[in-house]
């Protein structure tokens, strides 16, 4: 196991980052930028390029979506986890 250091969480933090930009440029259709231009089906340094965007730099999770989660929504899971819920309250 490699040393975690300064330069290592430097280069962790960069590829968290540039996962992310893949994550959710794979899910934009279009942005609009700060100047107000509509952007199809932005790149990811596009979206890195953003102002908005550079909370994903230093936070971990800024939100509890399935996209800044990093999971795909699954709906036979999540009629599992209703239907369970509901039979807990009604029990």
């Amino acid at each position: 196991m490699e040393k975690r250091n300064k330069l290592w969480r430097k280069r962790h933090q960069w590829r968290l980052f540039k996962s992310k930009m893949l994550l959710r440029a794979a899910y934009k259709d279009s942005m609009w930028d700060e100047d107000g231009n509509q952007i199809d089906h932005p790149h990811w340094f596009e979206l890195a390029k953003q102002k908005w965007n550079f909370i994903y730099k230093t936070t971990g999770r800024p939100c509890s979506c399935c996209i800044c989660k990093g999971e795909r929504y699954n709906r036979r899971e999540f009629k599992k986890d209703t239907y369970r819920i509901i039979y807990e309250e009604l029990e």
